[in-house]
């Protein structure tokens, strides 16, 4: 080999070591950059774990309170099963307040993309309804005071027109309602639970915070006090709010009259439609009977009413015609029908015997003869049947009895003076002639006996007293 070969092979050698050696640096540059790389990661790891590992005993003890308040989360949200529930309450609440429903219909979710990720689902549902003011906000507030959570989210009222409350009675308002809840999803069971250290320890020593949470989960509410006097603020104020008549009661007073005849009358509806529906012959005499009796007092009341002008505001006039003698007359007749082939029970029959009673001992005989009309035209019915024909006459004697006593209260005569004298006949000054027992005052009308301040009469065979 000589010199220049030496050399050429001698720098190509040194030039594949230069570039070896090159290649190796740059390689352990690259691991050191890759080295670093993953202590910056392992570094940010560390930072995340450390918050992690710090905020562990707070999330245990969000986890852990959340575990105990779960139970009072089921109960104020209700699950897919439970709705069903909610809605029959608010048909009950509706009957309760005297709301009617015009219509219902559920309202699409708002949150249905979230249906995955949380466990409350809200639920909106939309009520048409109609009713006065006071009746509406019974209904919210029994909404308000239901055992689950509940909220109004929208409401709208379109007010009742002035024709329709004095043609009607009422004020009966339209009201869209639109309420809403939160249906609780709670996550399935093939995700598990994750298991927390000392659970029991830890639950105790959170025992004050969950008592807070689970107190914030009770409702609080109030007692709705209805009306309290007030006129329906919705009604047209050209409705009077007053009545100048000095017999007719306050308006207030009128409307709470009729509204208790209205519910009488429903009693009585719903004791008609319970002997319709008797299974015995036993209980449905007993359901007429109640009947009888209840159509009676009813009668009776609003006649007083009707006589003694109680009742002059047209709203409460128009309901008290269209809600209670109406449908009075409905039942009167039908249970006339039904007396017809059965006649009136004994009950009913010594019901309208003490009524009657209490009338003549009140001194108001035209009621008591009412109260025998009402039976009159079936007495004849119980011909064949010995214990209740004596009831039967013990009634025709209380319509003698109150009829004589109502002829003899009509006439009119002065007093002037009695002389009573130990010997002799007792002397009574009458209309200023002079009378002693015996003698004819007028058409059946004699006198049979004095004392001081009082004298008796004979008046179509039965012994009354007048007092002077």
């Amino acid at each position: 080999m000589n010199d220049k070969q030496f050399w050429s092979t001698l720098g190509g050698i040194t030039a594949a070591l230069a570039l070896l050696f090159g290649y190796l640096i740059y390689s352990e540059h690259e691991g050191v950059n890759a080295a670093q790389a993953e202590v910056v990661s392992l570094r940010d790891r560390i930072a995340s774990s450390r918050k992690t590992v710090q905020s562990t005993p707070q999330v245990e003890q969000e986890v852990i309170i959340l575990r105990e308040i779960s139970d009072r989360i089921r109960e104020i949200l209700p699950d897919t099963k439970d709705l069903n529930n909610v809605i029959r309450d608010f048909e009950e609440y509706m009957q309760e307040a005297g709301v009617t429903s015009q219509g219902f219909r559920p309202t699409s979710n708002s949150n249905s993309r979230q249906r995955t990720r949380s466990a409350f689902e809200r639920v909106s549902y939309q009520w048409r309804l109609a009713g006065d003011t006071f009746q509406v906000l019974d209904f919210l507030n029994r909404i308000e005071t239901h055992s689950r959570f509940m909220a109004v989210s929208k409401l709208s009222i379109k007010s009742a027109n002035r024709r329709a409350i004095l043609d009607e009675g009422v004020a009966s308002h339209t009201i869209i309602l639109d309420v809403e809840t939160y249906k609780y999803v709670p996550p399935s069971a093939k995700e598990g639970e994750v298991e927390i250290r000392s659970y029991e320890r830890k639950r105790d020593l959170l025992s004050g915070k969950i008592g807070v949470r689970r107190q914030a989960l009770t409702l609080q509410t109030y007692r709705y006090q209805g009306a309290r006097g007030r006129r329906d603020p919705l009604v047209d104020p050209r409705v009077p709010a007053r009545v100048d008549d000095p017999n007719a009661w306050t308006v207030q007073r009128q409307q709470e009259e009729v509204d208790e005849l209205v519910a009488r009358v429903e009693e009585a509806q719903g004791y008609w439609v319970a002997s319709n529906a008797a299974k015995s012959v036993l209980e449905r005499m007993v359901q007429r009977s109640e009947l009888e009796k209840l159509i009676l007092r009813i009668g009776e009341d609003v006649r007083r009413i009707e006589d003694e002008g109680h009742i002059t505001y047209r709203p409460a006039q128009k309901r008290l015609e269209t809600l209670v003698t109406e449908p009075l007359e409905v039942l009167r007749l039908a249970l006339d029908r039904s007396k017809a082939i059965e006649g009136p029970s004994a009950t009913a029959l010594q019901s309208v015997g003490d009524t009657m009673v209490g009338y003549i001992e009140a001194l108001e005989y035209e009621y008591a003869l009412d109260a025998f009309d009402a039976v009159v035209d079936s007495l004849e019915l119980l011909a064949d049947d010995p214990e209740r024909m004596e009831l039967a006459d013990w009634l025709l004697m209380l319509y003698e009895e109150a009829t004589i006593l109502r002829d003899f209260s009509a006439i009119e005569f002065d007093v002037g003076g009695v002389a009573i004298i130990e010997g002799l006949e007792p002397v009574i000054i009458i209309d200023g002639k002079r009378r002693t027992v015996g003698d004819l005052v007028a058409d059946e009308l004699v006198v049979h006996g004095v004392r001081p301040n009082e004298v008796d009469f004979i008046f179509r065979g039965a012994i009354v007293t007048r007092e002077f």
